[in-house]
C-alpha cells in the first residue's frame, strides 16, 4: 500500500493524530505514517522521503535547515507529492532556506484574508466534494516563462478558489508535485471527504485536472451528445450538447447505467428543439462505453 506521511518534527501546530483521523486509509487507500524525530537525525530524511508517496507539513514552526530544503525539493522533483498548509505571513521565523524553498515552487501569500467559502473548480477530478473555509489567503504564482523553465515547473492548478482567486494551488515540478494550501481550517471533520480525494489522486500520481482529450459521443442519430468525466471517488463531470452547444454541465453522483440513463433521458426530452430525441436506448449504449469505476 502506499504511504501517506504525516510530519511532526517541525513543531506542526497542528498535531500529526488529529490530521489522520481525517484520512480513511480504505478511501484514500494509503498507509499513514507519522515523522517522528530520532536522536541525532533529520525527521525528515532521505529514507523516510523515498519511502513516502505524500507528505504532509502543516503550520511548522522551526526553522527549515539548509538540509531539510534540499531533501524536500529532491523529493519532489524524483516524483513525491508535498501538501504544505503554511502559516500567515511574514515568515521570518522559518528561516532563510524556508524562504528559498517557497521562492523555488514560485508562491507567495497576499496578506489580507479572504473571505467566504471557496468553490472546487469543476474541471478538477476533485468534483463532487465541498469546502468549508471562512477565511484564507490568495495564492499567488510565478508566471514568467523563463522562472518556470529554470525551476522544473510544468504549470499551476488552483483546486480551491475565494473570490475567484486560488487558496489551495497544485505546482507540477519536474516528476513531483506540491501542493500549497493557505488556511489551517481545512483541517477539520467537514473536510475529510476532500482530503481523502486529494490524497488518493496524489498518491496514485493522477492527474488532478480532468483530460481535455475525453471524446465526446454522438447519442444515436440525433444531434445531441454528451462527456462523461470521471472524477474521483464516485463523482462525474457530465456534459450534454445540442450540436457544439454545451447546454448543461453538472456534477453527478454515480449509482447505476440504468440511473444515469433516465437522468439525462428526462433532461433530453424537456429540450424544445427540431428534430428526433435520443431514446433511452441510445443513451444507455454511449453510457456503457464509458469505464465507469
Amino acid at each position: 500500500m502506499r504511504i501517506c506521511s504525516i510530519d511532526s518534527t517541525l513543531n506542526e501546530e497542528i498535531p500529526a493524530k488529529q490530521i489522520a483521523k481525517l484520512i480513511d486509509s480504505d478511501i484514500a487507500k494509503v498507509e499513514i505514517n507519522i515523522v517522528k524525530k530520532k536522536v541525532g537525525t533529520i525527521g525528515l530524511a532521505r529514507k523516510t522521503l523515498e519511502k513516502s508517496h505524500v507528505l504532509f507539513i502543516t503550520l511548522p514552526k522551526k526553522k527549515i535547515t539548509q538540509e531539510i530544503y534540499i531533501e524536500l525539493i529532491s523529493y519532489i522533483d524524483i516524483g513525491g507529492t508535498l501538501i504544505l498548509t503554511l502559516p500567515s505571513p511574514p515568515w521570518e521565523d522559518l528561516g532563510r532556506f524556508f524562504e528559498e524553498m517557497i521562492n523555488e515552487l514560485g508562491i507567495t501569500f497576499q496578506h489580507k484574508y479572504v473571505y467566504g467559502l471557496p468553490k472546487i473548480p469543476s474541471d478538477t477530478r476533485l468534483i463532487g466534494s465541498t469546502l468549508t473555509i471562512t477565511k484564507a489567503h490568495v495564492i499567488n504564482y510565478n508566471k514568467n516563462k523563463d522562472f518556470l523553465k529554470e525551476n522544473g515547473i510544468k504549470k499551476y492548478l488552483p483546486l480551491a478558489l475565494m473570490d475567484k482567486k486560488p487558496v489551495i494551488l497544485a505546482g507540477y515540478k519536474r516528476r513531483g508535485k506540491f501542493i500549497i494550501i493557505s488556511s489551517p481550517e481545512i483541517f477539520t471533520d467537514i473536510n475529510s471527504d476532500f482530503l481523502n480525494r486529494l490524497v488518493l489522486l496524489s498518491s496514485q500520481k493522477i492527474d488532478y485536472k480532468l483530460s481535455e482529450e475525453n471524446v465526446k459521443y454522438n447519442i444515436g442519430k440525433s444531434n445531441f451528445s454528451l462527456q462523461l468525466q470521471h472524477g474521483s471517488l464516485q463523482s462525474y463531470l457530465l456534459s450534454l450538447f445540442h450540436y457544439n452547444f454545451m447546454f448543461l454541465q453538472e456534477e453527478v453522483e454515480f449509482t447505476s447505467k440504468e440511473d444515469l440513463t433516465e437522468r439525462i433521458y428526462n433532461v433530453l426530452v424537456k429540450q424544445n428543439v427540431i428534430g428526433d430525441l435520443p431514446s433511452k436506448q441510445d443513451i444507455f449504449k454511449i453510457i456503457d462505453k464509458f469505464k465507469i469505476k
